[in-house]
């Protein structure tokens, strides 16, 4: 992301939110899961930190889907707007197209391509990983930055 803030919001539009500062990274995920649920051929989670994103509008429902993970979705549509983890308690992972502007966001790194669509030509200049990967090694040293300073 290019620009310092961002905008977006669920599918009905009454959920709305602001990122107040670049995402810290984008992966696009091929894997089962990520496919099913954004119906798709792929999921983009952008991480976002907590402090940086600012709901401006409508209201969150929030559901447990794993002992140390929720999602928040919209309480009127129901859309993914974000998910929250004990793990990572510093940030969110925000879906890449709640964003009003898709093109505010763009991975730096596929996952789990070893399930990708055969028919999905990724782009060389992006890092690959047959399933996950080591943050510390692939997120830019200032994102890096960020996150320790926010933990």
């Amino acid at each position: 992301m290019t620009r310092t803030s961002a905008i977006g919001s669920c599918k009905c539009g009454q959920l709305r939110f602001e990122l107040h500062a670049p995402p810290l990274f984008t992966h696009a995920c091929h894997c089962l899961d990520c496919r099913r649920r954004s119906g798709s051929a792929f999921g983009l989670s952008t991480i976002v930190l907590r402090r940086d994103f600012d709901l401006t509008s409508g209201a969150v429902i929030s559901n447990s889907t794993s002992p140390r993970t929720s999602v928040c979705q919209c309480s009127d549509c129901g859309t993914r707007i974000y998910s929250a983890s004990t793990e990572f308690p510093a940030t969110y992972i925000v879906r890449g197209g709640a964003f009003d502007d898709p093109g505010v966001v763009e991975p730096g790194a596929h996952i789990w391509v070893k399930h990708k669509h055969p028919w999905i030509k990724l782009p060389d200049r992006v890092a690959q990983f047959a399933e996950e990967y080591n943050f510390r090694e692939v997120w830019p040293a200032e994102a890096l930055e960020r996150l320790d300073l926010a933990t």
